[in-house]
Protein backbone atom coordinates (compact mmCIF):
# COMPACT_ATOMS: atom_id res chain seq x y z
CA UNK A 1 0.00 0.00 0.00
CA UNK A 2 1.35 3.42 -0.81
CA UNK A 3 2.65 5.45 2.15
CA UNK A 4 3.52 9.10 1.57
CA UNK A 5 6.77 10.26 3.06
CA UNK A 6 7.06 13.41 5.28
CA UNK A 7 10.58 14.32 5.30
CA UNK A 8 10.50 16.32 8.46
CA UNK A 9 9.75 12.76 10.42
CA UNK A 10 14.00 11.71 9.49
CA UNK A 11 15.31 14.69 11.39
CA UNK A 12 14.07 13.19 15.15
CA UNK A 13 15.53 9.50 13.70
CA UNK A 14 18.49 8.32 16.38
CA UNK A 15 20.77 7.57 13.39
CA UNK A 16 20.20 11.40 12.02
CA UNK A 17 20.42 12.65 15.67
CA UNK A 18 23.56 10.80 16.70
CA UNK A 19 24.96 11.88 12.97
CA UNK A 20 24.35 15.67 14.08
CA UNK A 21 25.99 15.57 16.92
CA UNK A 22 28.27 14.18 16.07
CA UNK A 23 29.01 16.56 13.07
CA UNK A 24 28.83 19.70 15.60
CA UNK A 25 30.84 17.69 18.44
CA UNK A 26 33.88 16.94 15.37
CA UNK A 27 33.61 20.48 13.70
CA UNK A 28 33.84 22.71 17.46
CA UNK A 29 35.71 20.65 19.42
CA UNK A 30 37.55 18.09 18.12
CA UNK A 31 39.26 20.03 15.00
CA UNK A 32 42.39 21.78 15.86
CA UNK A 33 42.06 20.33 19.11
CA UNK A 34 45.27 17.98 18.70
CA UNK A 35 42.79 14.68 20.03
CA UNK A 36 42.72 13.44 17.29
CA UNK A 37 44.67 13.52 13.75
CA UNK A 38 43.50 15.66 11.10
CA UNK A 39 42.67 13.44 8.41
CA UNK A 40 40.26 11.49 10.94
CA UNK A 41 38.49 14.58 11.52
CA UNK A 42 38.03 15.36 8.03
CA UNK A 43 36.50 12.11 7.22
CA UNK A 44 34.22 12.14 10.50
CA UNK A 45 32.66 15.26 8.94
CA UNK A 46 32.08 13.71 5.90
CA UNK A 47 30.83 10.66 7.02
CA UNK A 48 28.54 12.87 9.69
CA UNK A 49 27.68 15.77 6.70
CA UNK A 50 26.50 12.83 4.66
CA UNK A 51 23.86 11.39 6.69
CA UNK A 52 22.73 15.10 7.94
CA UNK A 53 22.60 16.55 4.61
CA UNK A 54 20.40 14.51 2.77
CA UNK A 55 17.08 14.70 4.90
CA UNK A 56 18.00 18.37 5.44
CA UNK A 57 17.43 19.04 1.81
CA UNK A 58 14.45 16.93 2.25
CA UNK A 59 12.50 19.05 4.59
CA UNK A 60 13.59 22.08 3.51
CA UNK A 61 12.24 21.67 0.08
CA UNK A 62 8.90 19.25 1.74
CA UNK A 63 9.53 16.04 -0.18
CA UNK A 64 6.82 13.23 0.10
CA UNK A 65 7.71 10.85 -2.36
CA UNK A 66 10.19 8.09 -1.78
CA UNK A 67 11.58 9.28 -5.81
CA UNK A 68 12.03 12.75 -4.76
CA UNK A 69 14.14 11.60 -1.13
CA UNK A 70 16.49 9.44 -3.48
CA UNK A 71 16.82 12.80 -6.03
CA UNK A 72 17.75 15.15 -2.48
CA UNK A 73 20.68 12.40 -2.36
CA UNK A 74 21.77 11.75 -5.64
CA UNK A 75 22.21 15.98 -5.51
CA UNK A 76 24.52 15.84 -2.49
CA UNK A 77 26.21 13.28 -3.60
CA UNK A 78 27.18 15.19 -6.83
CA UNK A 79 27.91 18.02 -5.02
CA UNK A 80 29.63 16.13 -2.43
CA UNK A 81 32.14 14.65 -5.55
CA UNK A 82 32.51 17.42 -7.50
CA UNK A 83 33.99 19.54 -4.79
CA UNK A 84 36.04 16.64 -3.45
CA UNK A 85 37.48 15.67 -6.96
CA UNK A 86 37.58 19.25 -8.96
CA UNK A 87 39.39 22.27 -7.87
CA UNK A 88 37.05 24.23 -10.23
CA UNK A 89 33.91 23.17 -8.50
CA UNK A 90 35.49 24.00 -5.12
CA UNK A 91 36.09 27.33 -5.92
CA UNK A 92 32.52 28.28 -7.39
CA UNK A 93 30.89 26.97 -4.07
CA UNK A 94 33.13 28.97 -1.78
CA UNK A 95 32.76 32.05 -4.31
CA UNK A 96 29.00 31.47 -3.73
CA UNK A 97 28.93 30.95 -0.16
CA UNK A 98 30.83 34.07 0.07
CA UNK A 99 28.14 36.07 -0.45
CA UNK A 100 26.29 34.49 2.32
CA UNK A 101 27.37 35.24 6.30
CA UNK A 102 29.12 32.02 6.59
CA UNK A 103 32.00 31.39 3.99
CA UNK A 104 32.96 28.16 3.29
CA UNK A 105 36.78 26.67 3.07
CA UNK A 106 36.12 23.44 0.64
CA UNK A 107 39.34 20.99 1.00
CA UNK A 108 39.97 19.27 -2.26
CA UNK A 109 40.93 15.61 -1.48
CA UNK A 110 39.54 12.59 -3.74
CA UNK A 111 40.00 10.42 -0.74
CA UNK A 112 37.13 12.06 0.98
CA UNK A 113 34.63 10.09 -1.36
CA UNK A 114 35.19 7.35 0.89
CA UNK A 115 32.55 8.41 3.14
CA UNK A 116 30.02 8.41 0.11
CA UNK A 117 28.54 4.88 1.20
CA UNK A 118 26.73 7.10 4.33
CA UNK A 119 24.28 8.28 1.76
CA UNK A 120 23.34 4.61 1.34
CA UNK A 121 22.77 4.38 4.95
CA UNK A 122 21.34 8.05 4.77
CA UNK A 123 18.42 6.90 2.02
CA UNK A 124 17.81 3.25 3.77
CA UNK A 125 17.47 3.65 7.42
CA UNK A 126 16.12 7.73 7.60
CA UNK A 127 13.89 7.28 3.97
CA UNK A 128 12.42 4.28 6.01
CA UNK A 129 11.67 6.23 8.61
CA UNK A 130 10.27 8.76 6.97
CA UNK A 131 7.54 6.96 5.25
CA UNK A 132 6.96 5.09 8.52
CA UNK A 133 3.23 5.78 9.92
CA UNK A 134 2.72 7.62 13.35
CA UNK A 135 1.80 10.54 15.18
CA UNK A 136 3.21 13.50 13.91
CA UNK A 137 5.73 15.03 15.85
CA UNK A 138 5.26 18.42 17.30
CA UNK A 139 5.85 21.32 14.82
CA UNK A 140 8.53 22.85 17.19
CA UNK A 141 10.78 19.39 17.35
CA UNK A 142 11.28 19.36 13.66
CA UNK A 143 11.75 23.08 13.28
CA UNK A 144 13.75 23.05 16.00
CA UNK A 145 16.03 19.64 14.32
CA UNK A 146 15.85 21.57 10.79
CA UNK A 147 17.82 24.67 11.91
CA UNK A 148 20.24 22.88 14.00
CA UNK A 149 21.13 20.20 10.78
CA UNK A 150 20.79 23.30 8.29
CA UNK A 151 23.69 25.67 11.00
CA UNK A 152 25.63 22.38 11.05
CA UNK A 153 25.91 21.55 7.39
CA UNK A 154 26.34 25.39 6.91
CA UNK A 155 29.05 25.49 9.61
CA UNK A 156 31.01 22.53 8.79
CA UNK A 157 32.88 23.64 6.06
CA UNK A 158 32.53 27.75 7.54
CA UNK A 159 36.15 29.41 6.52
CA UNK A 160 38.37 30.22 10.05
CA UNK A 161 37.97 33.02 11.72
CA UNK A 162 40.90 35.42 10.61
CA UNK A 163 43.85 35.58 13.63
CA UNK A 164 46.74 37.75 13.60
CA UNK A 165 48.27 35.99 16.73
CA UNK A 166 46.92 38.84 18.99
CA UNK A 167 44.78 37.20 22.01
CA UNK A 168 46.18 34.02 22.35
CA UNK A 169 44.58 32.43 19.08
CA UNK A 170 46.98 30.78 16.78
CA UNK A 171 47.26 31.80 12.90
CA UNK A 172 45.81 29.42 10.57
CA UNK A 173 48.78 27.79 8.56
CA UNK A 174 48.46 28.86 5.08
CA UNK A 175 47.52 26.68 1.91
CA UNK A 176 47.58 26.10 -1.62
CA UNK A 177 46.19 23.98 -4.23
CA UNK A 178 49.16 21.97 -5.04
CA UNK A 179 49.83 18.32 -5.60
CA UNK A 180 53.42 18.24 -3.41
CA UNK A 181 55.12 20.95 -1.67
CA UNK A 182 59.12 21.78 -1.09
CA UNK A 183 59.43 22.59 2.50
CA UNK A 184 62.62 24.66 3.31
CA UNK A 185 63.70 23.40 6.78
CA UNK A 186 67.13 25.13 6.69
CA UNK A 187 67.93 28.36 8.72
CA UNK A 188 68.32 30.61 5.62
CA UNK A 189 65.99 32.12 2.72
CA UNK A 190 66.83 29.60 -0.60
CA UNK A 191 66.48 30.74 -3.85
CA UNK A 192 65.83 27.59 -5.96
CA UNK A 193 64.85 27.05 -9.75
CA UNK A 194 62.50 25.24 -11.46
CA UNK A 195 61.72 23.88 -14.89
CA UNK A 196 58.41 22.08 -15.68
CA UNK A 197 57.52 19.73 -18.80
CA UNK A 198 56.64 22.02 -21.59
CA UNK A 199 52.92 22.09 -22.73
CA UNK A 200 53.80 20.34 -25.86
CA UNK A 201 55.57 17.34 -24.06
CA UNK A 202 53.03 14.07 -24.39
CA UNK A 203 54.08 11.26 -22.12
CA UNK A 204 53.14 7.49 -21.55
CA UNK A 205 52.71 7.73 -17.69
CA UNK A 206 53.57 4.13 -17.29
CA UNK A 207 57.04 4.37 -19.04
CA UNK A 208 57.81 7.50 -17.44
CA UNK A 209 57.40 5.73 -13.84
CA UNK A 210 58.81 3.07 -14.49
CA UNK A 211 62.33 5.12 -14.80
CA UNK A 212 61.57 8.49 -15.09
CA UNK A 213 65.27 9.49 -14.92
CA UNK A 214 65.89 7.25 -18.43
CA UNK A 215 62.44 8.39 -20.03
CA UNK A 216 62.78 12.34 -19.70
CA UNK A 217 65.60 13.92 -21.32
CA UNK A 218 66.14 17.78 -20.49
CA UNK A 219 65.92 19.21 -23.77
CA UNK A 220 61.82 18.47 -22.80
CA UNK A 221 61.54 21.01 -20.24
CA UNK A 222 60.76 24.85 -20.33
CA UNK A 223 62.77 27.54 -19.21
CA UNK A 224 63.38 27.98 -15.28
CA UNK A 225 61.05 29.69 -12.86
CA UNK A 226 62.74 31.58 -10.26
CA UNK A 227 61.40 31.04 -6.49
CA UNK A 228 62.55 32.40 -2.96
CA UNK A 229 61.56 30.07 -0.30
CA UNK A 230 61.69 31.38 3.08
CA UNK A 231 62.87 29.58 6.33
CA UNK A 232 60.04 27.19 7.25
CA UNK A 233 58.05 27.62 4.29
CA UNK A 234 56.58 25.82 1.36
CA UNK A 235 56.31 26.00 -2.29
CA UNK A 236 53.38 24.29 -4.49
CA UNK A 237 54.14 22.34 -6.96
CA UNK A 238 50.91 21.21 -9.16
CA UNK A 239 50.12 18.64 -11.39
CA UNK A 240 46.57 17.38 -12.88
CA UNK A 241 48.10 14.31 -14.67
CA UNK A 242 51.37 13.18 -14.96
CA UNK A 243 54.20 15.87 -14.82
CA UNK A 244 58.30 15.67 -14.03
CA UNK A 245 60.09 19.09 -12.59
CA UNK A 246 63.54 19.58 -12.83
CA UNK A 247 64.88 21.45 -9.48
CA UNK A 248 68.32 23.32 -8.83
CA UNK A 249 69.73 25.98 -6.58
CA UNK A 250 72.91 27.40 -5.51
CA UNK A 251 74.51 24.03 -3.58
CA UNK A 252 71.66 21.94 -4.53
CA UNK A 253 72.46 19.48 -8.14
CA UNK A 254 70.18 19.70 -10.63
CA UNK A 255 67.67 16.87 -9.23
CA UNK A 256 64.25 15.56 -10.76
CA UNK A 257 60.67 15.24 -9.68
CA UNK A 258 58.03 13.18 -11.38
CA UNK A 259 54.87 11.35 -10.15
CA UNK A 260 51.60 10.88 -10.91
CA UNK A 261 47.73 12.77 -10.00
CA UNK A 262 46.43 9.72 -9.33
CA UNK A 263 49.60 8.73 -6.46
CA UNK A 264 48.87 12.39 -4.98
CA UNK A 265 45.98 14.25 -6.68
CA UNK A 266 45.71 18.10 -5.73
CA UNK A 267 43.94 19.98 -3.09
CA UNK A 268 44.46 22.23 -0.29
CA UNK A 269 48.06 21.61 1.17
CA UNK A 270 50.16 23.51 3.88
CA UNK A 271 53.01 25.69 2.86
CA UNK A 272 54.80 25.48 5.64
CA UNK A 273 57.36 22.78 7.12
CA UNK A 274 55.14 22.47 10.37
CA UNK A 275 52.26 20.01 10.17
CA UNK A 276 52.40 18.81 6.58
CA UNK A 277 50.51 16.25 5.16
CA UNK A 278 52.07 12.68 4.99
CA UNK A 279 54.22 12.32 2.27
CA UNK A 280 52.84 15.42 0.31
CA UNK A 281 56.39 17.23 1.32
CA UNK A 282 59.81 16.89 0.07
CA UNK A 283 62.24 18.15 2.26
CA UNK A 284 64.60 20.82 1.17
CA UNK A 285 67.53 19.87 3.19
CA UNK A 286 71.04 20.82 4.28
CA UNK A 287 74.15 18.01 3.97
CA UNK A 288 77.04 19.34 5.11
CA UNK A 289 78.04 22.36 2.89
CA UNK A 290 75.15 21.34 0.08
CA UNK A 291 71.44 20.89 0.06
CA UNK A 292 69.72 18.12 -1.33
CA UNK A 293 66.34 17.30 -1.54
CA UNK A 294 65.29 14.39 1.24
CA UNK A 295 64.19 10.74 -0.26
CA UNK A 296 60.60 10.43 -1.26
CA UNK A 297 58.61 8.77 -3.63
CA UNK A 298 58.91 11.41 -6.14
CA UNK A 299 62.70 12.33 -5.65
CA UNK A 300 64.89 10.71 -9.01
CA UNK A 301 68.43 11.60 -10.23
CA UNK A 302 68.23 13.92 -13.41
CA UNK A 303 68.58 12.83 -16.65
CA UNK A 304 71.83 12.87 -17.97
CA UNK A 305 73.37 16.16 -19.61
CA UNK A 306 74.06 14.27 -23.07
CA UNK A 307 72.58 11.19 -23.92
CA UNK A 308 74.27 8.59 -25.90
CA UNK A 309 73.13 7.88 -29.86
CA UNK A 310 71.22 4.72 -31.04
CA UNK A 311 73.28 2.03 -32.20
CA UNK A 312 73.41 2.27 -36.29
CA UNK A 313 71.89 -1.40 -36.18
CA UNK A 314 68.86 0.45 -33.55
CA UNK A 315 67.87 2.90 -36.04
CA UNK A 316 64.14 3.97 -36.35
CA UNK A 317 64.69 5.37 -39.93
CA UNK A 318 67.46 5.55 -42.41
CA UNK A 319 69.19 9.12 -43.15
CA UNK A 320 67.39 10.58 -45.97
CA UNK A 321 64.70 8.58 -46.56
CA UNK A 322 61.78 9.53 -44.23
CA UNK A 323 59.15 10.61 -45.42
CA UNK A 324 57.09 13.94 -46.45
CA UNK A 325 55.49 15.14 -49.79
CA UNK A 326 53.73 18.44 -51.40
CA UNK A 327 50.43 18.04 -53.48
CA UNK A 328 50.05 19.18 -56.66
CA UNK A 329 47.00 19.99 -58.39
CA UNK A 330 44.28 16.83 -58.51
CA UNK A 331 44.56 17.13 -62.20
CA UNK A 332 46.59 14.21 -64.67
CA UNK A 333 49.52 15.68 -66.03
CA UNK A 334 52.39 14.81 -68.31
CA UNK A 335 55.56 14.09 -66.11
CA UNK A 336 58.34 16.60 -67.68
CA UNK A 337 61.25 15.76 -65.02
CA UNK A 338 62.54 14.32 -61.95
CA UNK A 339 65.19 15.70 -59.70
CA UNK A 340 66.76 13.84 -56.88
CA UNK A 341 68.63 15.36 -54.22
CA UNK A 342 71.20 14.12 -51.76
CA UNK A 343 68.50 14.58 -48.72
CA UNK A 344 66.38 12.10 -50.67
CA UNK A 345 63.70 14.21 -51.75
CA UNK A 346 62.39 14.21 -55.44
CA UNK A 347 61.24 16.85 -57.44
CA UNK A 348 58.57 15.89 -60.20
CA UNK A 349 57.97 18.77 -62.46
CA UNK A 350 54.68 18.52 -64.66
CA UNK A 351 53.90 19.30 -68.31
CA UNK A 352 51.53 22.58 -66.87
CA UNK A 353 54.45 23.92 -65.05
CA UNK A 354 53.97 22.90 -61.65
CA UNK A 355 56.71 21.19 -59.46
CA UNK A 356 55.67 18.69 -56.16
CA UNK A 357 57.90 16.86 -54.11
CA UNK A 358 58.09 13.92 -52.61
CA UNK A 359 61.07 12.73 -50.22
CA UNK A 360 61.15 8.93 -50.02
CA UNK A 361 63.83 5.81 -50.69
CA UNK A 362 64.27 6.20 -54.60
CA UNK A 363 62.31 2.95 -55.02
CA UNK A 364 59.31 4.93 -54.34
CA UNK A 365 59.97 7.17 -57.88
CA UNK A 366 59.56 4.44 -60.30
CA UNK A 367 58.38 7.14 -63.43
CA UNK A 368 59.86 7.96 -65.73
CA UNK A 369 59.86 11.29 -67.82
CA UNK A 370 56.51 11.53 -70.22
CA UNK A 371 54.26 9.25 -67.98
CA UNK A 372 50.83 10.54 -67.59
CA UNK A 373 50.32 10.84 -63.24
CA UNK A 374 47.22 11.12 -61.35
CA UNK A 375 48.39 12.35 -57.48
CA UNK A 376 45.85 12.64 -54.80
CA UNK A 377 45.77 12.85 -50.95
CA UNK A 378 45.48 10.08 -48.67
CA UNK A 379 43.45 9.94 -45.10
CA UNK A 380 42.63 7.56 -42.72
CA UNK A 381 40.49 7.97 -39.73
CA UNK A 382 39.39 4.70 -38.29
CA UNK A 383 39.51 1.25 -39.14
CA UNK A 384 40.65 -2.00 -38.66
CA UNK A 385 44.39 -2.77 -39.05
CA UNK A 386 46.50 -5.98 -36.78
CA UNK A 387 49.45 -3.89 -36.34
CA UNK A 388 47.14 -1.45 -35.09
CA UNK A 389 47.56 -0.73 -30.58
CA UNK A 390 44.02 -1.52 -29.08
CA UNK A 391 43.97 2.02 -27.12
CA UNK A 392 44.48 3.66 -30.55
CA UNK A 393 42.59 4.86 -33.41
CA UNK A 394 43.99 4.39 -37.05
CA UNK A 395 45.09 7.64 -38.45
CA UNK A 396 47.27 8.35 -41.02
CA UNK A 397 47.84 10.97 -43.97
CA UNK A 398 49.67 9.64 -47.42
CA UNK A 399 50.00 10.56 -51.21
CA UNK A 400 48.99 8.55 -54.16
CA UNK A 401 50.66 8.62 -57.03
CA UNK A 402 49.75 6.77 -60.07
CA UNK A 403 50.49 6.27 -64.06
CA UNK A 404 49.87 3.37 -66.55
CA UNK A 405 53.01 1.01 -65.40
CA UNK A 406 52.82 1.99 -61.27
CA UNK A 407 51.11 3.15 -58.29
CA UNK A 408 52.65 4.23 -55.60
CA UNK A 409 51.47 4.52 -51.99
CA UNK A 410 53.06 6.76 -49.55
CA UNK A 411 51.60 6.63 -45.69
CA UNK A 412 52.81 8.01 -42.17
CA UNK A 413 50.46 6.93 -39.28
CA UNK A 414 50.20 4.77 -36.92
CA UNK A 415 49.27 1.98 -39.61
CA UNK A 416 51.29 0.55 -43.12
CA UNK A 417 50.70 1.25 -46.05
CA UNK A 418 47.52 -1.09 -47.77
CA UNK A 419 45.92 -0.28 -51.18
CA UNK A 420 42.41 -0.59 -49.39
CA UNK A 421 43.20 3.00 -48.18
CA UNK A 422 42.13 4.28 -51.63
CA UNK A 423 40.36 1.77 -52.89
CA UNK A 424 42.39 0.11 -55.28
CA UNK A 425 41.68 -4.11 -54.52
CA UNK A 426 45.33 -5.59 -53.60
CA UNK A 427 46.05 -9.09 -55.98
CA UNK A 428 46.69 -10.22 -52.19
CA UNK A 429 46.77 -9.15 -48.61
CA UNK A 430 49.06 -9.35 -45.73
CA UNK A 431 48.34 -9.23 -41.87
CA UNK A 432 51.12 -7.72 -39.94
CA UNK A 433 52.57 -7.52 -36.08
CA UNK A 434 54.81 -4.79 -34.35
CA UNK A 435 57.43 -5.84 -31.37
CA UNK A 436 60.38 -3.60 -30.17
CA UNK A 437 63.27 -4.75 -32.21
CA UNK A 438 65.36 -7.41 -30.59
CA UNK A 439 68.60 -5.71 -28.85
CA UNK A 440 67.43 -1.95 -29.13
CA UNK A 441 66.58 0.09 -25.70
CA UNK A 442 64.53 3.03 -26.27
CA UNK A 443 66.96 6.86 -26.67
CA UNK A 444 66.18 10.48 -26.67
CA UNK A 445 66.09 11.76 -30.35
CA UNK A 446 67.31 15.40 -31.46
CA UNK A 447 64.42 16.94 -29.63
CA UNK A 448 64.53 14.88 -26.30
CA UNK A 449 61.81 12.46 -27.83
CA UNK A 450 61.73 9.03 -26.36
CA UNK A 451 62.13 6.29 -29.25
CA UNK A 452 61.78 2.57 -28.99
CA UNK A 453 62.10 0.92 -32.72
CA UNK A 454 59.99 -1.42 -33.78
CA UNK A 455 59.94 -4.22 -36.20
CA UNK A 456 57.33 -5.67 -38.61
CA UNK A 457 56.78 -8.89 -38.81
CA UNK A 458 54.37 -9.44 -42.27
CA UNK A 459 52.46 -13.14 -43.58
CA UNK A 460 49.48 -13.97 -45.36
CA UNK A 461 48.49 -14.78 -48.89
CA UNK A 462 50.72 -11.71 -50.46
CA UNK A 463 53.90 -12.87 -48.33
CA UNK A 464 55.77 -15.85 -48.75
CA UNK A 465 56.22 -17.27 -44.93
CA UNK A 466 57.09 -15.16 -42.40
CA UNK A 467 59.18 -11.73 -43.34
CA UNK A 468 60.70 -9.32 -40.67
CA UNK A 469 61.36 -5.72 -41.47
CA UNK A 470 62.98 -2.76 -39.80
CA UNK A 471 63.38 0.91 -40.78
CA UNK A 472 65.21 1.05 -44.40
CA UNK A 473 63.92 -2.31 -45.68
CA UNK A 474 61.33 -3.86 -48.18
CA UNK A 475 59.38 -6.82 -48.68
CA UNK A 476 58.14 -8.22 -52.43
CA UNK A 477 54.52 -9.22 -52.25
CA UNK A 478 52.11 -10.64 -54.29
CA UNK A 479 54.76 -12.41 -56.07
CA UNK A 480 56.95 -9.87 -56.68
CA UNK A 481 54.29 -7.65 -58.33
CA UNK A 482 54.86 -5.29 -55.00
CA UNK A 483 57.00 -3.85 -52.82
CA UNK A 484 56.41 -2.49 -49.30
CA UNK A 485 59.15 -0.42 -48.37
CA UNK A 486 59.27 0.18 -44.26
CA UNK A 487 60.71 3.81 -44.19
CA UNK A 488 60.21 4.53 -40.16
CA UNK A 489 58.84 2.34 -37.38
CA UNK A 490 58.53 3.29 -33.67
CA UNK A 491 56.87 4.05 -30.60
CA UNK A 492 57.05 7.15 -28.94
CA UNK A 493 55.95 7.14 -25.30
CA UNK A 494 57.39 10.17 -24.33
CA UNK A 495 57.37 13.09 -27.54
CA UNK A 496 57.62 16.66 -28.03
CA UNK A 497 54.68 16.96 -30.36
CA UNK A 498 56.13 20.59 -31.47
CA UNK A 499 59.46 19.01 -32.64
CA UNK A 500 60.41 18.61 -36.52
CA UNK A 501 60.99 14.91 -35.41
CA UNK A 502 57.13 13.94 -34.43
CA UNK A 503 55.16 15.37 -37.47
CA UNK A 504 52.29 13.72 -35.95
CA UNK A 505 50.99 13.45 -32.40
CA UNK A 506 50.51 10.26 -31.57
CA UNK A 507 52.34 7.25 -29.66
CA UNK A 508 53.34 5.60 -32.54
CA UNK A 509 54.74 6.31 -35.53
CA UNK A 510 55.01 4.06 -38.99
CA UNK A 511 56.06 5.48 -42.28
CA UNK A 512 55.53 3.17 -45.42
CA UNK A 513 55.08 2.80 -49.08
CA UNK A 514 53.92 0.87 -51.20
CA UNK A 515 54.98 0.75 -54.67
CA UNK A 516 52.75 -1.96 -57.56
CA UNK A 517 53.36 -2.75 -61.20
CA UNK A 518 50.24 -2.09 -63.05
CA UNK A 519 49.23 -4.78 -65.29
CA UNK A 520 49.23 -4.29 -68.70
CA UNK A 521 45.62 -2.77 -70.16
Amino acid sequence: MYRELRSYRSLLHPLWLGALALLVLNDHALKGSGLLPGWLTGKLSDFAGLLVAPAVLAALLCLSSRRAFLGAHLATGAVFSAIKLAPEAARAVEALMALTPIPWRITVDPTDLIALPALLVSYRVLGEAARRPGPAPRPVAHRLALMAGSLACAATSRAPEPCDGIDGCEPPDPQESASLVIGNTTETEQLIRVRRLRESVRLDCGVVLADPTSALSRDLFANAETWLIQPGRALPLGNTRCDAYLIDADGLPLTLLAWSAAEFPEQFLVTSTENPLPDRMITLQRAGARLELAEHPAVFPAPPLETPPPAEACSVSVDGSRLDWTLPLAEAAVLTSVTSSPDGCHALTLDRGETFFLCAPAEAIPFSVGDIVRVSPVGVDGGSYPELPQDQQAFARGIHIESETHSVLAVRGNVLARWSMVDRQAPAGFSAALTPLAGCDAFQDACGSLVAPLEASLLGEGVSGVVSLRAGESAKLAEGAETLLLVRAEDMPVRDAECFTAPIDQPRLLESVLVAVNAAP
